[in-house]
């Protein structure tokens, strides 16, 4: 543990435990992507009002371009789902990195399903068999 801390110590505090480091600063410093909106949060330019007003109206755009824009949107899906549907008619043409991604894909679903069913019967490990009730 003291070599740990030693080099702990050498390297400097990691950003996110650092004490006296703000949450937004601590978010900066871990995710430099993030910089210019932790920047944001930590020196405000803008009012609530403001800041909501200009929330709304993003939200509007996103909407109403996601509506107009489905057609495109699902003709490209379309033009997607012909490649795969193309590649999976030669499997002996797959790549290696095309196969791995394919498993990859597959484990998500996979997930997500498992995660849907233990949901759905609010279990984890089978169903629930309710409250025993013995017969005379």
């Amino acid at each position: 543990t003291n070599q740990r801390a030693a080099t702990a110590t050498a390297a400097g505090p990691h950003p996110s435990r650092d004490s006296t480091m703000s949450f937004p600063a601590a978010l900066a410093a871990r995710f430099p992507a993030m910089a210019p909106t932790c920047n944001a949060i930590a020196k405000p330019t803008q009012s609530l009002e403001a800041l909501s007003s200009e929330l709304a109206m993003s939200r509007f755009q996103y909407w109403y371009r996601y509506i107009t824009t489905y057609g495109e949107t699902r003709a490209k899906g379309i033009a997607q789902a012909k490649i795969v549907a193309s590649k999976m008619a030669a499997p002996a043409d797959l790549t290696g990195k095309e196969v791995i991604t394919g498993l990859v894909c597959g484990v998500h679903i996979y997930g997500a399903f498992t995660i849907g069913e233990m949901l759905g019967r609010k279990s984890i490990v089978g169903y629930s068999q309710g409250k025993k009730v013995h017969h005379h």
